[in-house]
């Protein structure tokens, strides 16, 4: 048996990342030096395309009284050096749920809005944790965040003006910390 400090892992570590290497792309948003898991989702087409270290993806369920909400999303976006988009900002596939999965996959940072427990907004968050993306949640109650998140940060915000002004900072300053980790390309 090896055990975790034994250098007969570190052997094996080093041989399967060398032999490994070409089996897939690494799209989480945050480098690890653990283990990585490979998997090839029969449900989803892996997108094309490489992860835009600028883009952020707004989760958020789509209804005319969030409008202001995720206006104030891409002001902190912009105010922090990056550009957002929602899945209704797009139309590449014939079905919503791979235009979701294509925009999470291509995405930096993942910003969930739990307001109203939607379950799309949670299966979405599902992906993007598994990605490996910095998920952002943001919510108006904290009512709304279940158990099995709630040891996750989130912003807590109203949505009048003086709310979403503050969830702008918030956010912009959250952004900005996130902006900080973003490294080099591995081709570079």
């Amino acid at each position: 048996m090896i055990g975790p400090n034994d250098e007969n892992l570190h052997v094996v570590h080093e041989y399967v990342n060398k032999k490994c290497i070409d089996s897939g792309e690494d799209v989480s948003s945050e480098q690890s030096n653990g283990l990585k898991i490979v998997f090839s989702p029969n449900i989803f087409q892996i997108p094309n395309v490489s992860v835009d270290q600028n883009l952020i993806s707004v989760l958020m369920p789509f209804r005319s009284e969030l409008s202001d909400v995720y206006e104030a999303i891409k002001e902190a976006s912009k105010i922090a050096g990056f550009y957002c988009k929602r899945v209704d900002d797009i139309w590449d596939h014939s079905t919503v749920i791979q235009d979701v999965f294509s925009l999470i996959f291509q995405s930096y940072i993942v910003v969930c809005d739990l307001t109203g427990k939607n379950p799309n907004v949670f299966y979405e968050a599902g992906i993007a944790h598994t990605l490996g993306k910095h998920v952002v949640p943001i919510t108006q109650s904290e009512g709304d965040i279940p158990f099995d998140l709630k040891h996750h940060r989130y912003a807590l915000y109203l949505n009048n003006g003086e709310g979403r002004e503050k969830l702008k900072a918030d956010l912009a300053s959250r952004f900005r910390t996130l902006a900080s980790k973003r490294q080099s390309p591995s081709w570079l």
